[in-house]
């Protein structure tokens, strides 16, 4: 069944490094982006709207493609059915894996994953205008058997920059405490007020009312550690 010994420790290898690469913990990020970051890489073309090429990403599809080659050109027989299993477990097991350890072993914070897609921010102003207040959904799956307190806080992307003075109104005047029951989905809603005087003049505060965002990022903190969700 194997045709060079060789080659298949070479593409092995090469499948390990990606399936490595590709773990979504303990940020929602690849380990690849902390790999480039710690190195001092550029993750995107266009670092400070996070577009253009996408090095990282780049960086270990080369490295799975590579690591297929060797292992399709080391066998003999089944080597398509095998070439195709091993990309599947390379490319979607790291989610899996993360999740699967999140109901089972990973402590407090750890055990927490962020709903991106069905959270989101609204800002309105009270009718004198004097006072913005925002208020947020923030959705949470709490993995674990054991309930779940930690600060939530909203970051911004770089291409939302538009957004960012309100996104960052919703830290203020402290950080939000939430606390999860275990094994649930959770959507907790998050205010904050300001007054309208002291926002950046910049805003077009004629354009606050009914004002949404989503795709905005979430830290989450316990005991002195960080996640960036």
């Amino acid at each position: 069944m194997i045709r060079e010994r060789s080659l298949l420790i070479k593409g092995l290898t090469f499948l390990l490094a990606v399936f490595i690469l590709n773990i979504p913990f303990p940020n929602s990020t690849p380990l690849s982006h902390s790999v480039f970051s710690f190195l001092g890489l550029p993750l995107y073309g266009d670092e400070e709207t996070m577009t253009g090429i996408q090095y990282a990403s780049n960086a270990w599809g080369i490295i799975l493609l590579l690591g297929l080659f060797a292992l399709y050109k080391s066998l003999n027989r089944h080597r398509l059915k095998l070439t195709m299993l091993a990309t599947f477990i390379v490319i979607s097991g790291p989610g899996h894996m993360v999740e699967a350890m999140q109901k089972t072993v990973l402590p407090g914070m750890y055990g927490v994953s962020y709903d991106a897609e069905n959270s989101n921010c609204t800002y309105e102003r009270n009718k004198k205008e004097t006072v913005l207040t925002g208020t947020c959904d923030l959705s949470f799956e709490n993995h674990s058997s054991k309930p779940i307190t930690f600060e939530v806080a909203l970051d911004e992307r770089s291409y939302f920059k538009e957004d960012s003075p309100f996104l960052l109104m919703m830290n203020k005047p402290r950080l939000h405490t939430v606390t999860l029951e275990p094994k649930t989905y959770q959507t907790v809603e998050i205010t904050s007020s300001v007054k309208a005087a002291d926002f950046p003049s910049k805003v077009f505060m004629s354009e606050v009312n009914g004002f949404h965002v989503n795709g905005f990022h979430v830290n989450i903190y316990q005991n002195g550690k960080k996640r960036y969700l």
